[in-house]
């Protein structure tokens, strides 16, 4: 019988501060980013739509991948917003530049979430896991955040 995997630094749930989820519809979200001037022009970093775009993806496998990111980003707000039940907010909502909640993917395209600017100022000390799927069939894309203190 093999051995078991040795335990590569499991996250810590004991330490998690607040959770996050978010769904979108893909064809919605496509059907936005093609309209010009829309405020998805400018939520993503390079980075983000480099990775979207890559490994010859169609137009479809690129909205795929900004959805789920987008959906990312939404996940991150809503789980630093748990953190703060009962207190009034951090940063004006309206303020938030979302490029600074970037999902970036490692060598084996596995992604993290990557924070800049007054949105990592605001989150010292905490560390922001991050699961995003999606399902063509359901055309669906989502993303799961669990904030934790680090």
């Amino acid at each position: 019988m093999p051995e078991p995997l040795a335990d590569q630094g499991a996250p810590d749930f004991e330490r998690a501060a607040g959770v996050g989820v978010d769904v979108v519809g893909v064809t919605a979200f496509a059907a936005q980013l093609d309209e010009p001037g829309t405020r998805f022009a400018r939520v993503f970093t390079p980075g983000e739509r480099r990775t979207a775009r890559g490994g010859g993806r169609s137009a479809a496998g690129e909205a795929q991948s900004l959805a789920a990111r987008w959906a990312a980003k939404e996940a991150v707000i809503k789980a630093w917003s748990s953190t703060r039940y009962g207190a009034p907010e951090v940063i004006d909502p309206a303020a938030v530049d979302l490029r600074e909640i970037e999902v970036v993917t490692d060598a084996w395209g596995r992604p993290a979430v990557r924070l800049h600017g007054a949105i990592a100022d605001a989150l010292q000390g905490r560390e922001v896991l991050l699961s995003l799927s999606h399902d063509p069939d359901a055309d669906v894309a989502i993303a799961f955040v669990v904030l934790q203190e680090a």
